[in-house]
């Protein structure tokens, strides 16, 4: 879990050492501008990112008895959810038979949905896995104050929903302004007061941190990697904000910290559930190798279908003419698909490290805080206040 806080320094070393960094988006020489040439790199992991919850919860004996008693929560909304998806993705396919109005929105309105659902949702999900991972530097630290659980939470949404997403807006990224505002003024605005308010989101997101860092600072349970991460949630504002045309750096502190963290976690959780039996590391490559190979391999042949992983730009609208009714049909299940996986994770992340859930804290918190060595909950774990016990997800 951890290493979500080594990946960006090394990212930003590699920086220094190879490239220069810029502030111009056309300059010349910034490394990892073309984030598809680093595909092998990192298209793995995003996968086991994205499996890594839902494999959890469906595929491990884990949570089984509390799959038993809440069957609504772990089946029926997931079957919902991903059901909704496969259906979606027909109308996309075959939107010129579902179509209402002529523009892009009454024509492909399939796609916006999916779409919509997919920018926000994931927004809100980095947000709540930053805050997740505050929770547990913050009970490592026995910080177990209400105002600092509030405080750690105002500063995630602070700075990955409100100052993040505003950047996002001003600085012209494509799922927001292409996509998510599709057909708005906003869409294709330039002018000086989007200059002016990602200047004032940048010196908001900064501040936040300054604030942050001092106050865990003179903290009496002082925690410095905890410290380390508010420093990492903040540097996105300024890496956003001064070098808008480095995608590259941005992707690789942003996003890939993220998939390395939940990555992380996936593998302590899945590792110290097998611990007790013998061979645990070659049990979790006979379980969840094949089933990640499977998802690889998926996403190598079907890549062209993946409009999750590639909502902008905005579809044609005659994408699918000509194309046969059962090309149609197998391409919609391809790209409900897609989002269902991603939707997926999501939802079973909430489910997965909802601490506030006492089958939660039973079954997960021991294996997210480890054992001592007689095998019992460590004091980190076992210390867990009631008022640290509110609802709360590693992932949102």
């Amino acid at each position: 879990m951890f290493s979500g806080l080594w990946a960006p320094l090394a990212v930003g070393l590699v920086y220094l050492a190879r490239g220069t960094f810029s502030t111009d988006p056309k300059e010349a020489g910034v490394p990892f501008q073309e984030i598809s040439t680093f595909a092998v790199a990192y298209m793995a992991l995003g996968v086991l990112h994205r499996l890594s919850s839902t494999y959890t919860v469906l595929a491990t004996p884990i949570l089984r008895d509390e799959k038993r008693a809440n069957p609504k929560r772990y089946l029926y909304v997931p079957l919902a959810i991903a059901l909704a998806c496969l259906v979606l993705g027909q109308g996309f396919a075959f939107h010129s038979v579902f179509s209402f109005m002529p523009t892009a929105h009454g024509q492909l309105w399939a796609f916006f949905v999916l779409a919509y659902v997919m920018i926000l949702w994931e927004r809100w999900h980095f947000c709540m896995q930053e805050f997740g991972v505050l929770s547990i530097y913050r009970t490592r630290a026995r910080q177990f104050a209400a105002n600092d659980r509030t405080f750690d939470r105002g500063y995630t949404i602070t700075l990955m929903l409100f100052v993040n997403m505003t950047l996002f807006v001003c600085l012209g990224f494509s799922d927001e302004r292409d996509v998510l505002l599709y057909g708005t003024p906003l869409a294709i605005y330039q002018g000086k007061p989007l200059e002016q308010i990602a200047l004032m989101a940048c010196v908001v997101g900064i501040t936040s941190m300054l604030v942050a860092l001092v106050r865990e600072w003179r903290h009496p349970q002082r925690s410095l990697p905890k410290m380390l991460f508010y420093f990492l949630i903040g540097a996105h504002t300024p890496i956003l904000y001064v070098f808008p045309g480095a995608m590259g750096l941005f992707f690789f502190t942003y996003i890939f910290h993220h998939w390395m963290v939940a990555v992380g976690l996936f593998n302590r959780v899945t590792l110290n559930s097998y611990a007790g039996q013998r061979l645990p590391g070659m049990r979790y490559l006979t379980r969840v190798g094949p089933v990640f190979a499977f998802c690889v391999v998926w996403y190598l042949f079907f890549q062209s279908l993946d409009r999750a992983a590639q909502l902008a730009p905005v579809p044609n609208t005659m994408m699918f003419y000509g194309i046969s009714a059962p090309v149609k049909f197998v391409s919609g299940l391809v790209i409900g698909c897609f989002f269902a996986f991603n939707y997926l994770h999501y939802y079973y992340d909430r489910c997965l490290y909802s601490f506030g859930n006492p089958a939660i804290r039973k079954s997960v918190g021991p294996l997210v805080f480890g054992f001592d060595t007689e095998g019992t909950v460590t004091v980190a774990a076992k210390t867990l206040p009631v008022r640290e016990r509110e609802p709360s997800a590693v992932s949102g």
